[in-house]
């Protein structure tokens, strides 16, 4: 099968549907890819906690999400020299592949296949975070982004918590080859998405990257809802022993599917009113979240993972768009680089912080010091970022 560059033309007009064969072609691909990815994302960390102990499942996490980042930060080029559509056949050729070796007896196996597994979903997640943002119109691009963001969020609802149940029920072998099976299945949609060549001098510049001072709030205000996330997909079933593994499982699926319908619902309301408001509500309600999983029990714990799905959703779509509408043309790849890289920095150091935390004070107070932690950052970065770039612009447009 023959693929070129994939990318779709930007300036749709303002009434052009959102759901076009290219959106759910899409869609479809990141349900297939990313089902065979969270399907091993808690498991995993189950599997290798039995070899070396709570500090071997941070570490997976952790080496998982540092060589996405690094994926990330060089998909751009690869987009720009190769083509979009080989870029995406071999992320998912590399997604896939090492999944057969992710429940090895070895740990340094394992944390290699998690290393490995990284790199691939690196490039793939860039790839289809910047044929979205084509796809999307002008005006309803936080909408539109939010179908991306659902087809993205729904194999997390299912699978992070099927994972250690699978693992349990069918044994690593069954999960492992489940896993690649799925990712492989995403290079069928392929197919259906638009082939296009792209503006020659948009091209050469895919790599670019948004000014700092523009990015540095949006890209921390998801890295910290990030944290949550990653800390309690790793250790929630460790940090809350007392509880049942049905509990824990309901409590991991309420988490994803209120992240999916946040991310989504949100989308129109960013559009219509701005991302800031939606991002600070996000903070807020992120700290708010992890403080009430520092208390045992099923109401805390079923709160608390709700309330950090909600979070996390409108963080996503909220950060996305402001950092979408603050980068050119030529800067969408790379905007999405930065974006996906503090999406996982995010996940990887709330699983490695919360379980070094943990070792020496316990759970609890780990949990504490998190959320704390994640409103002493925002404010920080916000006065020194944010509110300098408000004042300038409501200088200039006096």
């Amino acid at each position: 099968m023959a693929m070129i560059a994939l990318d779709a033309p930007a300036g749709a007009a303002p009434d052009e549907p959102i759901l076009t064969s290219a959106t759910l072609a899409l869609s479809g691909l990141m349900i297939a890819a990313m089902s065979g990815f969270y399907l091993l994302l808690s498991a995993v960390p189950a599997h290798i906690a039995a070899l070396g102990g709570d500090f071997a499942a941070g570490l997976a996490t952790s080496a998982l999400m540092a060589t996405t980042i690094a994926g990330e930060l060089f998909a751009p080029r690869i987009i720009a020299r190769f083509g979009r559509g080989r870029a995406m056949l071999l992320a998912l050729l590399v997604l896939a592949v090492p999944s057969l070796t992710s429940f090895s007896g070895n740990i340094s196996v394992v944390l290699l296949s998690c290393a490995a597994r990284g790199l691939g979903l690196g490039v793939l997640l860039v790839a289809a975070c910047g044929l979205a943002a084509t796809l999307a119109p002008p005006t309803r691009r936080a909408e539109a982004m939010g179908i991306y963001g659902a087809a993205s969020a729904i194999p997390a609802i299912l699978c992070v918590p099927l994972g250690p149940w699978a693992l349990a029920q069918f044994g690593s072998v069954a999960i492992g080859a489940a896993a690649a099976v799925l990712t492989l299945a995403g290079i069928v949609c392929i197919a259906f998405l638009p082939r296009r060549g792209g503006d020659p001098e948009t091209a050469a510049h895919a790599h670019g990257l948004p000014a700092l001072r523009a990015a540095a709030w949006p890209t921390t205000a998801l890295a910290l809802g990030a944290i949550v996330i990653g800390a309690t997909v790793t250790f929630l079933p460790l940090a809350h022993s007392e509880l049942g593994m049905g509990t824990i499982m309901l409590a991991l699926l309420l988490q994803g599917l209120a992240s999916a319908i946040a991310r989504w619902g949100s989308g129109r309301m960013v559009d219509r009113h701005g991302p800031q408001g939606a991002m600070m509500l996000g903070i807020a309600l992120a700290a708010c979240a992890i403080l009430m999983l520092a208390f045992p029990g099923d109401i805390a714990v079923l709160g608390g993972m709700l309330l950090s799905g909600i979070a996390f959703g409108i963080l996503q779509t909220a950060s996305l768009a402001q950092l979408l509408a603050r980068a050119t043309a030529s800067q969408v790849d790379g905007a999405s680089a930065l974006w996906n890289a503090a999406y996982d920095a995010g996940l990887g150091l709330g699983g490695f912080a919360l379980g070094a935390l943990a070792t020496t004070s316990g759970y609890a107070a780990a949990f504490m010091i998190t959320g704390g932690g994640i409103a002493v950052l925002a404010v920080t970065v916000f006065r020194l970022f944010e509110a300098p770039r408000a004042a300038c612009c409501a200088r200039e447009s006096r």
